[in-house]
């Protein structure tokens, strides 16, 4: 199923009749990223051929760490399977790696700003910050404006989504849900 890109309406209508909202990876921004890779792992190959013991090193590291990345995105890309579904249950993402993130061990969605970038940060508690870190996810904290700390997950980035949208959305379901 392709999913809108901008219509909230049409996910909480497919949500409300049971079925998940899967969000795939941006075909384009894989792209993107595909052609910076391979751009400097060029780069990095000609500061390796290039000249002193320092360059080579940097170039190979350079050419190690993007070639990397190019293997990551070009599994995106060619991978259909999502990289976010939202379902009556709870979250799914790739990033968490417990699987299913209930609604009931969600505590608070938000949106963090960062530059121009706008990324999605779901609080949980402590019990799936703990069954996630037992499955191998190292489990962020976020600092509260009062000073204390939250358990936080992200969600991916590079979704063939707007991510205003995509986090008031997830807001509004995460509310309808949690106050039932």
């Amino acid at each position: 199923m392709a999913t809108p890109k901008k219509d909230v309406d049409a996910w909480a209508a497919t949500l409300a009749q049971g079925q998940s909202v899967p969000f795939l990876f941006s075909r384009g921004k894989s792209i993107g990223l595909i052609i910076a890779c391979v751009i400097f792992i060029l780069v990095g190959l000609a500061m390796a051929f290039g000249g002193s013991i320092l360059w080579m090193i940097l170039g190979w590291v350079a050419v190690a760490f993007f070639l990397l990345g190019l293997i990551v995105m070009v599994r995106r890309l060619f991978a259909r399977t999502p990289g976010l579904t939202v379902s009556p249950e709870g979250i799914t993402m790739k990033t968490a790696k417990a699987g299913l993130v209930p609604w009931s061990q969600i505590l608070d969605i938000h949106a963090v700003k960062q530059n121009s970038n706008v990324f999605i940060e779901i609080v949980i508690t402590d019990d799936e910050a703990d069954r996630q870190a037992a499955a191998g996810l190292g489990v962020a904290t976020s600092t509260k404006d009062d000073g204390t700390e939250e358990k936080v997950l992200w969600a991916p980035n590079g979704l063939a989504v707007r991510n205003p949208e995509l986090c008031y959305w997830l807001e509004q379901e995460h509310k309808s849900r949690t106050t039932v």
